[in-house]
């Protein structure tokens, strides 16, 4: 598919998904309302790098890397990260690393030159094809992890609500939620929307 076929293929996508959420029939959404998303919550956190866990073939970075300063993405599956970073080759600005997200968030967000960050948590097993870590869905871990570099976090999202409950080896939705609120309560605001679930820096409650 081309560029244009590709940007009106998003386009499609994304109408199916604002129907589907107007007659409250919300599914999966597709990788452009995902984006879109991302794109939004930036803007309204100020955020002006992303920090991704979960490369998978790369359409997210790519996205990313022509709103946000830089993108930095970690991805587990080894074939799958040379996969995207062949992809992603052109994009100056895109940081593409190999290893388990849980273990690299800590060593990213130490570095002098990362800050207002967004991060996109989306490194979990999907069945064949991707990678298995050390638990199928780490997000509460991960959470955790974000807590002690809160300075630099402006806002993070977990992808694939729908999941938690429900799919082998991932969290409870209350236990995902439980670790928002003893991490990040006081200082964030957090929402559910398109699959999504959004925690974002309210200055009022600083």
């Amino acid at each position: 598919m081309n560029k244009q076929g590709a940007s009106l293929s998003a386009a499609a996508g994304h109408v199916v998904d604002l129907y589907r959420l107007l007659r409250f029939q919300p599914r999966n959404p597709h990788s452009y309302s995902k984006f879109r998303q991302i794109k939004a919550l930036a803007q309204r956190s100020g955020a002006r790098v992303l920090l991704e866990a979960g490369t998978y073939v790369g359409n997210t970075a790519m996205r990313c890397s022509r709103v946000f300063e830089r993108v930095i993405t970690i991805e587990l599956d080894r074939d799958l990260f040379n996969q995207a970073s062949q992809y992603l080759s052109g994009r100056k600005n895109v940081e593409c690393l190999q290893g388990d997200a849980l273990a690299m968030l800590p060593q990213v967000l130490e570095r002098a030159d990362v800050s207002d960050v967004l991060v996109f948590l989306d490194g979990h097993f999907s069945g064949p094809g991707t990678a298995h870590g050390g638990v199928a869905e780490p997000a509460c871990e991960e959470i955790e992890v974000l807590a002690r570099h809160r300075d630099k976090i402006t806002a993070f999202i977990v992808d694939d609500f729908r999941c938690f409950g429900r799919d082998k080896g991932w969290p409870t939705r209350f236990e995902l939620l439980r670790s928002v609120e003893k991490f990040f309560g006081e200082e964030f605001e957090y929402t559910i929307h398109m699959d999504q679930l959004l925690v974002w820096r309210n200055p009022s409650r600083i």
